[in-house]
């Protein structure tokens, strides 16, 4: 079955349903001692949940997760519930984290003094209000098994006869206008002109299965087979692989590292916030989240994964973005794309 090219126009429904999960209590008291954190699914089931008992026995927080699809989708959930915002920590791509941070009433500086582990962290990985958890290269993650060949090794595979409808990649609002960043460095644009990106994907866009606003979702149709390649990251590769289904991934160049990491919300815990935080940095959680993860540490004392390593981009393949100018632009490019691709 072919996967709908729209899926990316979901998004706002997602996040009418989702609203509701905001209207809850939002002061921690002393006898409950919760940290209510609003992250991603896959993130809290495979790091977070095996983590949350011991944490609470260390600290005496219970973790309860709230999920998001997208860091897109957590920056509106929280603005539109900013009297009452419900979290007290959030996960997001350090793009949106930018933009987030001007936001002084809803984002509160990380208390240095209370997240001792701060110190382990890798320089580049932490300002006044964000710190990564993980950092990952945005790569083709695909199936061997059903790609021509068994094996992909440039982003120009994905656009070839062979490969029509069977690829996914992300819209613009899922790894900020990395999509369309990509398609322009290689069709002769750059960060300030993104047009030769857009018009690429305009002309390609009948030959993509799916322009997706969920990570999972591509990975499920990955998984089920309806696709064969996909942008994505290490991690996609790890949860196929636990579910014994045939993947590998490869770092062509342009290669995009992005950051993915946490801010604190003012919903009256503080304490608690910085708890989880200082915790989510030490050799202890980011040893767990590079093994079952498959992500790459921001500890400096904690080396990636093995599997990890193999995936990692060559120096000359990777690239590093400027995200200020990202936040600056990724709107206007959004209605670019959705005028060009999605009509």
């Amino acid at each position: 079955m072919k996967l709908a090219r729209r899926n990316l126009l979901k998004a706002g429904a997602t996040l009418i349903a989702a609203a509701s999960i905001m209207a809850v209590p939002s002061m921690a008291s002393a006898a409950d001692k919760i940290v209510r954190v609003l992250t991603f699914g896959s993130t809290w089931e495979k790091v977070i949940k095996p983590l949350a008992p011991k944490f609470k026995e260390q600290t005496g927080y219970e973790i309860v997760p709230v999920i998001e699809n997208s860091s897109a989708e957590g920056l509106a959930k929280l603005q539109a519930s900013r009297a009452n915002p419900g979290v007290d920590v959030w996960f997001t791509g350090e793009a949106i984290a930018m933009r987030a941070a001007t936001d002084k009433d809803l984002f509160l500086p990380l208390p240095k003094d209370k997240i001792p582990n701060l110190a382990n962290v890798m320089p580049g990985a932490v300002n006044d209000k964000f710190v990564a958890f993980w950092y990952f290269p945005t790569g083709i993650v695909y199936r061997p098994d059903l790609v021509p060949g068994g094996k992909i090794t440039a982003w120009s595979d994905l656009f070839k006869p062979a490969m029509k409808n069977k690829v996914a990649l992300p819209a613009p609002t899922v790894y900020p206008g990395r999509t369309i960043l990509i398609a322009a460095l290689l069709n002769g644009g750059s960060e300030d002109n993104v047009k030769p990106g857009i018009e690429f994907l305009a002309k390609h866009k009948d030959d993509i299965a799916m322009f997706h606003s969920s990570d999972s979702n591509a990975r499920k149709a990955l998984a089920s087979g309806e696709i064969s390649a996909m942008i994505g990251s290490p991690s996609a590769v790890k949860a196929l692989k636990d579910d014994g289904i045939p993947a590998a991934m490869t770092s062509p160049k342009p290669t995009p590292l992005i950051f993915e990491g946490m801010m604190m919300v003012n919903n009256g815990n503080p304490d608690g916030a910085a708890a989880f935080i200082n915790a989510s940095m030490s050799d202890e959680w980011q040893k767990f989240m590079t093994d079952v993860y498959n992500l790459a540490p921001v500890n400096k004392n904690v080396k990636p994964a093995e599997a990890l390593v193999a995936v990692l981009p060559t120096p000359e393949n990777a690239v590093k973005f400027d995200e200020a100018k990202i936040n600056e632009k990724l709107g206007a490019w959004t209605e670019e794309f959705n005028a060009a691709v999605a009509k």
